[in-house]
């Protein structure tokens, strides 16, 4: 088990004004009925990508609402739980519990397929990630490893990076350092050649929501047992820490916004909540559309005008305007 930092910070005791609740979209588009296993929307907010129940994936221009290319439960060998798309949104990345899949989303072929297998011969896939281009991928197994692929090169390595399943894998530092997070609490940064930790994080029990914005050196960790902060992603320093009356507040989805200085996230109640990354308040709320009992946002992205894009458990595709909802926070 690797040592624990932990990151002590006071609360304010100072209140500020009630957050706005119930804003509503200034878009709903319900891109699929069926119920979604897995979802991502591009970085830039114009794409979306769909896995849902029934084993049908599609890819989405977020603007003209329509569909970019589809593949069924004939195209793919095994059931799939995860998909990833390329940061330039050429290609989309699919996995089941022992084979990655992936694919060219504008011609649908197969471009390359490979089984993993990791230290332990039962392990299974729980997270992947492709770098901007895709040549680069990165699979999480419940067995706490990490594999790294260089589809160019054909090189592979395999770490044993935690000590639970990985959660969430993400390149940063132009593809030289790998984020991962994992049920045993740690979120950690480390060297992609070597696995060796650059630094960590850790909470007391297993990651439910990060938030990396490398451009601003922000990071946001939350836990399942209500243990969450925001930190420097550079020293390590504590930055806040979130504020709100009640007792205990699940964080599922979290993304920074306005060069890192708000912070929007997601809870298990159908809303998201934008906060003053400096002072840990909360600006706003809004509700998102919910088609279902425990529908849930699955992936968060902002465009280039500022505006918030929003994908629900329920496949509906939503935008916000969350600039004008934020409350001034020279009064904070």
């Amino acid at each position: 088990m690797l040592p624990l930092l932990y990151i002590g910070i006071m609360l304010g005791l100072t209140a500020c004004s009630d957050p706005s609740k119930g804003q509503t979209s200034l878009s709903t588009d319900r891109l699929t009925s069926e119920r979604v296993v897995a979802a991502q929307i591009s970085d830039d907010a114009t794409t979306s990508a769909i896995l849902t129940r029934n084993h049908h994936l599609s890819v989405w221009d977020n603007e003209s609402k329509r569909l970019t290319n589809e593949w069924n439960e004939s195209d793919f060998t095994e059931e799939l739980y995860h998909i990833s798309l390329s940061g330039n949104k050429r290609l989309l990345g699919t996995a089941g519990k022992h084979r990655i899949s992936i694919f060219d989303i504008q011609t649908g072929k197969l471009t390359v397929t490979w089984k993993v297998e990791g230290f332990n011969p039962e392990a299974t896939i729980t997270s992947l990630h492709l770098s901007h281009t895709g040549n680069e991928v990165l699979i999480g197994l419940n067995e706490g490893s990490v594999f790294t692929f260089d589809l160019v090169n054909d090189q592979m390595s395999m770490f044993l990076i935690h000590d639970g399943p990985v959660t969430r894998v993400e390149y940063a530092a132009q593809n030289q350092r790998v984020m991962s997070a994992s049920h045993d609490g740690h979120v950690l940064f480390w060297a992609t050649t070597t696995g060796k930790v650059i630094q960590k994080y850790a909470n007391q029990f297993r990651i439910t929501s990060v938030s990396y914005d490398e451009a601003n050196r922000k990071l946001f960790v939350a836990d399942a047992l209500d243990n969450q902060f925001i930190a420097d992603s550079t020293t390590t320093q504590a930055l806040s820490r979130l504020e709100y009356l009640e007792r205990y507040r699940y964080f599922r989805q979290a993304l920074f916004v306005e060069r890192g200085k708000i912070l929007i996230t997601s809870s298990s109640k159908q809303e998201l909540a934008s906060w003053d990354v400096q002072t840990g308040k909360e600006l706003a709320k809004w509700n998102i559309t919910a088609f279902s009992a425990g529908t849930t946002v699955v992936s968060m992205a902002v465009d280039s005008s500022g505006t918030l894009w929003s994908l629900s458990s329920d496949g509906a595709l939503e935008s916000w305007d969350i600039e004008s909802h934020n409350i001034s926070r020279s009064g904070l």
